[in-house]
């Protein structure tokens, strides 16, 4: 079996303990893979202007499936692949479900990330994760003063959402209005961290056609992840891998368990794979 592509989960897969950075080893792994011209692939919950710092320098790191594949982009021409998002008044009537509750909150829409005007001049209130720091530090994000007006009127629609910190009155509240409106669905169990995409969202659509694009089956694709947005993948590719840190039912579905994001797991499976190095 020939590996024309690998798909590249971020946060517990690739990425050290800080979740900003890419060891030594597995960035030779990802150099290596290319120099044999096969496709490094991000296929990440993060939206597009927030990927690794050195993804984003690997100019032959073209391609990436973003927001848990809601957005697939050619990141070097700004071509939209495929997208699946919300509709702007769908994307409004979500956004009143958070906004003035002051809530940490990163709306992800048309590859970029928004922050309520509010939440943005007082960061320092905030629970903001440290792996968003550096983000922040650049200004890549956009603050708007009111989100549910915004989208509307701008005629954007959202992507993903990203909750940090939410009050334990507001948990289950916030759970059940964005359950029952029937426009998203929160991956995470009521708590205070929680994300939502839109509803009905399947991230191998996104997969297959980039894989269409670029004339490649999924037979043809290493994936490599640790969480329930990897598994269709994992379970589709011609070579699925779990990180050591996936939970058991993930690494149950996988052809090969490798080693933890923090033991350079992703680089042991290229080289396995890949690169026929032990």
């Amino acid at each position: 079996m020939k590996i024309k592509a690998v798909l590249l989960d971020f946060d517990g897969t690739t990425l050290q303990r800080d979740q900003v950075f890419i060891s030594v080893r597995n960035m030779y792994a990802i150099r290596k893979v290319l120099d044999r011209g096969i496709y490094i692939i991000p296929s990440t919950g993060r939206a597009e202007n927030m990927q690794p710092p050195q993804i984003e320098a690997e100019k032959r790191i073209r391609y990436y499936i973003t927001s848990g594949g809601a957005r697939v982009v050619d990141h070097s021409t700004g071509e939209v692949i495929y997208e699946e998002i919300l509709t702007p008044e769908d994307s409004a009537r979500m956004c009143r479900i958070f906004e003035e509750k002051n809530i940490y909150t990163e709306i992800a829409a048309g590859g970029k990330i928004y922050l309520e005007k509010e939440i943005a001049e007082h960061l320092e209130r905030y629970p903001v994760p440290s792996h968003h720091v550096w983000f922040i530090e650049a200004g890549r994000q956009i603050v708007i003063e009111k989100p549910s007006r915004y989208f509307l009127e701008q005629g954007m629609g959202i992507e993903k959402v990203n909750m940090y910190g939410i009050p334990g009155e507001l948990q289950q509240k916030i759970y059940d209005q964005v359950e029952s409106s029937g426009a998203a669905h929160i991956t995470d169990p009521v708590g205070k961290d929680m994300q939502f995409f839109p509803r009905g969202l399947d991230r191998t659509r996104g997969i297959q056609k980039l894989l269409e694009k670029l004339d490649i089956t999924m037979d043809q694709v290493m994936s490599i992840g640790d969480s329930v947005l990897d598994a269709d993948a994992i379970r589709a590719s011609g070579i699925g891998v779990a990180m050591g840190n996936a939970p058991q039912w993930l690494k149950d579905q996988a052809d090969f368990v490798t080693a933890s994001y923090d033991q350079d797991g992703v680089a042991v499976a290229i080289e396995k794979y890949i690169l026929g190095e032990q």
